[in-house]
């Protein structure tokens, strides 16, 4: 079953789409619709419903944050149908253009991924509508490619997955904490106010929410490099951090997601730190 929730945030729509067997959806994702400019394009396993809201709303560009599947998935479908102009880092558009593989709990909440080969052109320094700006800013970390994008004049923040929630407990395999740190960092000496969230919106304390994130992160990493310092490993730092590994999690995604990765993450990149 595919799952829509509306949400209106003055004038920015978002649409949480979300696949599920009978019963809530486990997880979803947000993209957002602002003036005739959609950033992100949700799950491919959503596609009927993503490819129903845009024969209703005029369509003239796509902005993408990033290559993961929950946000590429309908790219290619959307392209065909309305032929926006489509935006992306080339590395998100190598990507989207190859295809690539996903583990099966991917498969199963976001869609099979599929070459997609359209036209996309590289980020400007802003991207137009008839009444807003938004500028990218390069925030790697969760993917080597991500992007964010401000609209300076309302104080309007699209993070992709930048925020995601103020204390991550476990990391997807290949994400790197410390340019996480730094990520947060540069966004945070941006005047805004309104977090739009691919998972979770943060519309009423955005800015605040991303200042916690960040002073977790720090604390964690701090923590982490002190018991490492001790001689302990990424198993034992764990232990130490009386953290939780999640079994369930582990056991759901192969161990794509973990607390190991996290930790590891602190450890794996800390010689660029130093």
């Amino acid at each position: 079953m595919q799952h829509l929730k509306t949400k209106q945030y003055g004038p920015v729509k978002a649409f949480e789409l979300g696949y599920h067997w009978p019963g809530l959806p486990t997880f979803t994702v947000h993209i957002y619709y602002i003036d005739g400019l959609l950033i992100d394009t949700g799950q491919y396993n959503c596609r009927q419903t993503v490819l129903s809201l845009f024969k209703q709303m005029p369509l003239q560009q796509i902005a993408l944050t990033h290559w993961h599947e929950d946000h590429i998935g309908n790219v290619s479908t959307l392209y065909n149908h309305f032929h926006p102009v489509v935006f992306a880092h080339p590395l998100t558009a190598e990507k989207v253009r190859q295809g690539f593989d996903v583990m099966l709990y991917e498969k199963y909440f976001f869609g099979k991924i599929r070459p997609q080969d359209i036209p996309m052109q590289m980020l400007p320094e802003v991207i137009q509508t008839s009444k807003y700006s938004f500028v990218p800013i390069y925030t790697p970390g969760h993917s080597d490619d991500h992007h964010v994008y401000l609209e300076p004049n309302e104080g309007w923040l699209f993070s992709g997955d930048l925020f995601v929630s103020q204390r991550i407990k476990v990391f997807r395999k290949g994400e790197n904490i410390w340019q996480q740190i730094d990520s947060l960092k540069r966004v945070l000496v941006e005047d805004f106010d309104k977090v739009f969230c691919a998972h979770n919106p943060q519309v009423e304390f955005g800015r605040k929410s991303l200042e916690r994130k960040l002073d977790y992160f720090e604390s964690f990493t701090e923590q982490v490099c002190f018991w490492y310092n001790q001689g302990y490993k990424t198993a034992e730092i764990i232990q130490k951090m009386a953290l939780k590994d999640k079994r369930m999690i582990n056991l759901m995604t192969g161990y794509d997601v973990s607390v190991h990765w996290m930790v590891g993450s602190v450890i794996k990149h800390l010689p660029v730190q130093l």
